[in-house]
């Protein structure tokens, strides 16, 4: 496992959170691998308390996950897991949808619109960064929560979202399935457009299915 040393010129906690968390989407730190504090403060030379922080965070996001000794490890991947957050996220983000005024206020259709137009720009001229993918399309998501005006509901539409970041990295589905998700987004965005909300409802939870189901077709790091 190699982490790179932190600089102390920004806040610890968050630095250290990200570097946690990029390591996990990405497969570096493998599901069920165990994490210490002593451990990662010595390898990104910082001290303990932002790491317990950090891995806090990471298990209230279920990033990480934390057993009846206190021991903290990765995740596992399980088909159980891909469809219980699956099951959170389209309620979640339908929800957002439905408390939602319309039309969408133009400033938020355009915000929706440009991290659509950078995914499909990644595509084009970097086609094998998944987890690029991943993380715009995790802005796409919350984007889509934030047409509504409640914190909370976007709060937990951005930790679910987490989640998903590597959920649809490590399912290995990415790749396949990339231009069929932009179409899905491009047909949200144009009933957002149009101001036909249970459209864009009926068409995000569609979307949403799909990719769930696309996550269990293909073995990844999925198990049973």
């Amino acid at each position: 496992m190699a982490l790179t040393p932190i600089k102390k010129s920004s806040t610890l906690k968050e630095q250290a959170y990200e570097q946690i968390r990029q390591a996990i989407n990405t497969n570096t730190l493998k599901p069920g691998t165990f994490l210490t504090e002593e451990q990662l403060s010595s390898m990104l030379s910082i001290s303990r308390t932002p790491i317990r922080s950090a891995l806090q965070q990471l298990v209230y996001e279920k990033l990480l996950s934390q057993d009846a000794t206190g021991h903290i490890y990765v995740s596992k991947i399980t088909e159980k897991s891909v469809t219980d957050a699956s099951k959170v996220r389209i309620a979640l983000e339908c929800m957002a949808l439905d408390c939602a005024d319309f039309p969408i206020p133009a400033e938020k259709l355009s915000h929706i619109d440009e991290i659509y137009h950078e995914q499909v720009e990644l595509v084009k001229n970097n086609p094998t960064d998944n987890l690029g993918f991943a993380e715009l399309d995790k802005l796409f998501h919350c984007a889509l929560a934030e047409c509504c005006d409640n914190s909370s509901l976007i709060e937990f539409v951005q930790s679910i979202n987490n989640v998903m970041v590597r959920m649809n990295v490590l399912s290995g589905t990415l790749q396949n399935n990339r231009l069929d998700a932009l179409e899905e987004h491009a047909q949200i965005i144009r009933y957002l457009k149009s101001s036909q909300k249970e459209f864009a409802k009926l068409s995000l939870s569609e979307h949403l299915k799909k990719v769930e189901a696309r996550m269990l077709l293909r073995d990844g790091v999925v198990e049973e």
